[in-house]
C-alpha cells in the first residue's frame, strides 16, 4: 500500500483464520505437526531493555537514556482441549512422537522447534521459533463451557523478522 498520509481509503484486515501452531518432530529433515483444535495464537512483546546514562553534566538537565538488548516475550496458545490426541499425551499419537508432543516437552524442558504458520491471508508468513513449552495448563470442567488449554513458549533466540514481502 501507498503512503496513506492525509488521504482516505479503504480498510483491510487479516484474520487468523486457517493459522496453525506446530510442533517440530526432531526429524532429519524436520517435520512439523499441528497442535489440534487452536483457536488463539498471541505472539510474545518485543520489548527493548533501557539503561539511564545520566551523569551530573548531562545536557539541558535532562536524563539520558540508551536502548540495549532486544528481549521476545512467551509465544501463547491455546484451544480445545483434547486428552486423547497425541499432541496431549506423554505417549504420542496422531503425528506426535512420544518425545516430541507439547506435554513431554513441557514436563521435560526439552528445547524444540516451533512454527508459527499464518492464514493465505497474510502471504501464508511463517514464524521460526526455537523454545521452551513454559506453561501447560488444563482449563476448567464446567457445566456450560467446553474444556480447554493454554500454553506457552519461550522463545530462546530472536525468531521475529515480521513479514519480508
Amino acid at each position: 500500500m501507498a503512503n496513506v498520509t492525509g488521504t482516505f481509503y479503504d480498510g483491510d484486515a487479516v484474520i487468523g483464520y486457517g493459522s496453525q501452531f506446530e510442533v517440530g518432530q526432531g526429524d532429519s529433515p524436520e517435520t512439523f505437526v499441528a497442535v489440534p483444535d487452536i483457536d488463539t495464537i498471541t505472539p510474545g512483546d518485543l520489548t527493548t531493555g533501557v539503561v539511564d546514562i545520566t551523569h551530573l553534566r548531562s545536557t539541558a538537565r535532562h536524563r539520558e537514556k540508551k536502548g540495549t538488548l532486544r528481549d521476545s516475550g512467551p509465544i501463547g496458545f491455546g484451544g480445545n482441549y483434547r486428552p486423547s490426541h497425541g499432541a496431549h499425551m506423554l505417549a504420542g499419537g496422531d503425528g506426535f512422537d512420544a518425545t516430541h508432543n507439547v506435554i513431554y516437552l513441557w514436563r521435560n524442558v526439552v528445547e524444540n522447534n516451533f512454527k508459527i504458520v499464518a492464514p493465505a491471508d497474510a502471504d501464508d508468513m511463517e514464524l521460526d521459533v526455537r523454545g521452551v513449552v513454559t506453561k501447560y495448563q488444563v482449563g476448567p470442567l464446567g457445566l456450560d463451557t467446553k474444556w480447554t488449554f493454554m500454553g506457552e513458549i519461550t522463545p530462546l533466540r530472536d525468531y521475529f523478522t515480521g513479514p519480508t514481502a
